[in-house]
């Protein structure tokens, strides 16, 4: 059956009427799938199927909504309740476990390092940590990027017009940009000083060295980089994000439950006569949901404690550190005497113009 008019004008008008997404706008959509989207459909169906299977669809989606949402309020209550003491009475707040509250600490206490080393060791992951580079260079690059941006655009742009014989693309391209670390502008510096030298000058000599040299330690520094990124950022933030993450979902679960079911307890304890047999399986119901999530909660708290991996990563993060200066010391070390002959020639040969 086709949908009348009246129908059409209606969906529009609670079109206009849902908010911009958010909090409002979760409940708008809910409240649509509920209770309006069956009574649109409505006129899908015959005459003598529409109320009953209406108010059929009614009743299955409305129960376990309402039941949600009736949890909500009373563990809204509850810890208003105990958090407030306006209610004039101590709550009874149902204690957890030793166990538990210890594993709790021993989370906390893995989070907070995890937290704090992420805090420093995402400086791995960055381009350039321990070398700012001049205004001017900044600028220069970026201009360059934006023009091989532009050029490449020009280029497919001609191309899909069938343009043919285009010029070859002069910039260099972004993917050749010199690495940016200290020691790669010591051999940018070096090298390009050396060049305005002649190679018999014994300071021309030494600062080629030092350009070698200096790109021997960048490129170390780099692969640095890589493996600490590889060997440490990323798995300490997967244990940060999934175990750890999971234990403290399961801990919100459980501090949920567990408002629950002291707001049951106390249900219990008001109940009149006649609803204390109603009253007493609510709160049956509810301490085995909280039983359920304590243990749930414990367990993933316990593979988070007893996780090897954030001692093996620091373990590899040291021994990335270690090979890094291992590696400079050895490049530097062979450097500083053929330094030091070339600062002795130079006297002399300085002495010996003076004589």
């Amino acid at each position: 059956m086709a949908r009348s008019k009246n129908d059409k004008n209606f969906q529009k008008c609670w079109n206009k009427l849902i908010p911009t997404p958010g909090f409002m706008g979760n409940i708008a959509a809910d409240f649509e799938e509920l209770l309006i989207r069956p009574i649109i459909n409505m006129t899908t169906q015959t005459p003598s199927q529409s109320v009953s299977s209406v108010l059929s669809t009614l009743t299955e989606r409305i129960k376990p909504a309402a039941s949600g949402l009736g949890k909500s309020i009373s563990q809204n209550i509850q810890y208003a309740r105990e958090s407030s003491g306006l209610f004039g009475e101590k709550p009874d707040v149902t204690e957890l476990p030793a166990e538990y509250r210890e594993l709790e600490e021993k989370v906390d206490r893995i989070k907070h390092l995890h937290e704090n080393f992420l805090k420093v060791a995402r400086n791995y992951t960055l381009k350039a940590y321990d070398w700012e580079a001049p205004v001017q260079e900044t600028v220069t690059d970026f201009i360059g990027q934006v023009s091989e941006r532009a050029t490449n655009l020009a280029q497919t742009a001609a191309k899909a017009a069938g343009v043919q014989n285009l010029p070859p693309q002069q910039q260099r391209s972004i993917k050749d940009e010199p690495p940016r670390s200290l020691s790669h502008a010591f051999a940018r510096a070096a090298s390009s000083s050396a060049d305005e030298l002649s190679s018999e000058d014994p300071l021309g000599a030494a600062l080629r060295k030092i350009a070698i040299a200096e790109d021997k330690v960048g490129e170390a520094r780099l692969k640095q980089d890589a493996e600490a990124t590889a060997k440490f950022v990323q798995p300490f933030t997967n244990t940060l994000t999934q175990l750890i993450g999971s234990a403290m979902k399961a801990r919100a679960h459980v501090r949920a439950v567990r408002l629950n079911y002291d707001a049951a307890r106390g249900r219990l304890k008001a109940a009149r006569p006649e609803r204390v047999e109603a009253a007493r399986t609510e709160m049956e119901v509810a301490e085995d949901e909280f039983v359920a999530a304590v243990d749930d909660a414990m367990g993933k708290m316990k593979v988070v404690v007893e996780n090897p991996e954030p001692l093996k990563n620091l373990a590899d993060l040291i021994a990335i550190q270690l090979q890094y200066f291992k590696s400079a010391h050895e490049i530097l070390a062979e450097l500083s005497p053929e330094i030091d002959e070339l600062q002795v020639t130079n006297e002399a040969l300085l002495r010996n113009s003076a004589n």
